[in-house]
């Protein structure tokens, strides 16, 4: 009898690591559209792309048709789904702009893709998008927001600018 408890407490010592292990299973978009956000701070990244920090971030129209309009702001509500709720997990926000690329204030070279880590929490809801913040960024065409785990691509939404 003996025997058999040692190797219970050896088995379960074993398995319990990977029960704690965080797991993303997918990444659900609750909402999509064009939003209002009060921007907080702004910095350009290593490609010369905004990045802003929001708060009061408000869905105002739930669509995926966007104005060409300076100061429109665009994107995704979504959760993640896997365990333990509320940890904290890196994903790759991936945005792909339209064919003709954006051009950065004094870049003479479009930029097509642009990538950087966000981190959410499980369980809940965050938001992340894509603003038009200098008439340089309007472009019109198929805007991309993707989300990636590694290699595995958990979310996309695909957004088109200057549609009537």
């Amino acid at each position: 009898m003996r025997i058999v408890v040692i190797s219970f407490i050896v088995l379960f010592a074993a398995v319990q690591p990977s029960l704690a292990q965080t797991r993303i299973q997918a990444v659900e978009i609750v909402r999509h559209g064009i939003y209002t956000a009060d921007v907080v701070s702004s910095e350009r990244d290593k490609d010369g792309v905004n990045q802003n920090v929001a708060t009061n971030i408000r869905r105002a129209v739930d669509t995926t048709n966007i104005p060409l309009q300076v100061g429109v702001r665009f994107g995704i509500e979504y959760k993640v789904i896997g365990g333990p709720a509320d940890a904290v997990v890196s994903l790759k926000k991936v945005m792909e702009f339209p064919p003709a690329g954006i051009r950065s204030p004094g870049s003479a070279s479009p930029i097509y893709r642009n990538e950087r880590m966000i981190s959410a929490k499980i369980g809940q809801t965050h938001y992340t998008g894509i603003s038009f913040s200098e008439p340089t960024d309007l472009v019109a065409g198929i805007w991309i927001i993707q989300l990636w785990d590694g290699q595995r691509k958990l979310a996309e939404q695909k957004f088109t600018a200057g549609a009537r």
